[in-house]
Order: structure tokens, then sequence, then C-alpha cells
């Protein structure tokens, strides 16, 4: 009768041991987790601000006046006289037509 309570305090303390071993590594394991969350929302944080620089870069770059002034660069000539069609030219409608 001596070996049963024995055997069950045995058994509770072998118990919380266990849990405590889990404790400690569950909580490393979030703590690993929230250091790689913050640097995953770290890096998130970089790219939009990146993104925002070359949403600018772009809005800026394809501005008219620019495209205009870069044209120029390149030796673009703006014509002067305009040519319109005013009778539709024939165009093909296929095999159809054989």
């Amino acid at each position: 009768t001596m070996k049963k309570p024995l055997l069950l305090i045995t058994f509770f303390i072998i118990f919380i041991l266990s849990l405590s071993i889990i404790q400690v590594g569950t909580s490393s394991k979030l703590s690993t987790t929230g250091i790689e969350l913050e640097e995953m929302q770290s890096q998130i944080n970089k790219y939009k601000k990146e993104n925002m620089i070359l949403e600018e870069k772009v809005l800026e770059n394809s501005a008219l006046i620019n495209i205009s002034k870069k044209a120029k660069k390149l030796g673009f000539i703006q014509s002067r006289s305009q040519i319109y069609l005013s009778n539709p030219l024939p165009f093909a409608l296929g095999n159809s037509q054989r």
C-alpha cells in the first residue's frame, strides 16, 4: 500500500517536468517566430516604400512633357503637317471572296 502513493507522486513529478519542458520549448519557438514575423514585417514596409518611389518615377517619366523632352534628345521631331484619309482604304476580307 505504500507503493501506490510513492508511484503516484513519482508520476506527477514526471508529468509536471514533462509539461515544463514542453512549455520552455513552445515559448522558445514562439519567440523565434515573433522575431521572424517582425523581420518579415520590416521587409514588407521596405518594399512598400520602394514601390511608392518606383510609382512616382513611373508617373514622372510618363508625363507628356518628359516624353517630349526625351524624344527631342533622341532626335525625333514634331511633325507640322497632318495627313487625313478621307476615303477608307480597302482591306483584305480573307478567303471568303475568292
